[in-house]
């Protein structure tokens, strides 16, 4: 059997030390805030809680995906150098990275056999880390690209991501909701609590009039749908809103046998789309 690549994305919220640590390789997508370009990975501002308050006061912000050429790229370098490629990233219902991959995957098995296997998240953040996690304990297991591509593929470990943004705007300029639901939720005050669909699209889980009630949306949402008994890492991501993350992280810890517990920052590049001000939680599903 080949040896195994792991390659996953900037969305997945693991920094490039981590990834490094675990022998992963990654592709980095372009962030653009107020007309300035930057590699995900090698931002011009390193500190997160810096980075977010200067995303707060951007006029403008964007992300790109990563195109066909550069999976090509990769996958042909590892697959020259006897591997079998498994790759996992951004859903693709939130992107068209995933599709831009598999494009590349099928011109380069076309060429080289049946090497590269891309996986669909169906999710973003620290959701993609648990893939990324659970496919380098596969692999080192002896575990098949194929096996940890069967394992992985669309949700297969059950994980959830559920969260609030702190600001509609972000939404709205990333296309994840329309201009009209933004202003008026901005005027009523409404905060959505959202999640993914069984596409990997964000979908509207539930309105809150006010971050206190949105929050407690959330707490209600893990209470009846997360894995709260069983040893897991539970992620809570956030853009900005450490003492939100701590309540919730003391909210789970009385309500949970799970000691692990981990909160952090969302990578720039899912914290371009959600924006400033965001909390959210990620776990397994029940």
């Amino acid at each position: 059997m080949n040896k195994i690549k792991i390659i996953t994305d900037s969305c997945c919220s693991l920094t490039k030390e981590q990834l490094e640590n675990l022998g992963v390789d990654f592709l980095a997508m372009d962030i653009t805030v107020d007309g300035e370009t930057f590699n995900s990975f090698n931002p011009p501002i390193s500190d997160p809680e810096e980075f977010y308050l200067r995303l707060e006061k951007s006029e403008s912000c964007s992300t790109s995906c990563i195109n066909i050429f550069l999976f090509q790229e990769i996958f042909e370098k590892y697959v020259k150098q006897g591997y079998d490629v498994f790759y996992i990233g951004l859903s693709g219902g939130m992107s068209c990275t995933n599709n831009n991959a598999k494009v590349a995957a099928d011109e380069i098995n076309k060429t080289y056999g049946k090497h590269v296997w891309v996986a669909d998240s169906l999710s973003g953040s620290f959701a993609i880390a648990y893939d990324v996690i659970m496919a380098k304990r596969l692999a080192d297991e002896g575990k098949s690209a194929q096996q940890i591509f069967e394992a992985l593929d669309r949700n297969g470990l059950k994980t959830f991501a559920i969260f609030a943004p702190g600001d509609l705007k972000f939404l709205k300029r990333s296309g994840r909701i329309s201009k009209f639901v933004a202003s008026v939720g901005s005027m009523l005050k409404l905060v959505p609590v959202i999640t993914a669909n069984e596409k990997g699209e964000l979908k509207l889980f539930s309105k809150a009039i006010g971050r206190k009630k949105a929050l407690a949306t959330i707490k209600t949402f893990l209470l009846e749908n997360a894995e709260l008994k069983s040893a897991g890492r539970i992620y809570i991501g956030h853009t900005g809103q450490k003492e939100e993350a701590e309540e919730m992280a003391a909210f789970l810890r009385a309500n949970s046998t799970n000691k692990e517990i981990v909160i952090d920052f969302i990578d720039y590049t899912m914290g371009c789309n959600c924006g400033p001000k965001t909390l959210s939680v990620f776990g397994f599903l029940k």
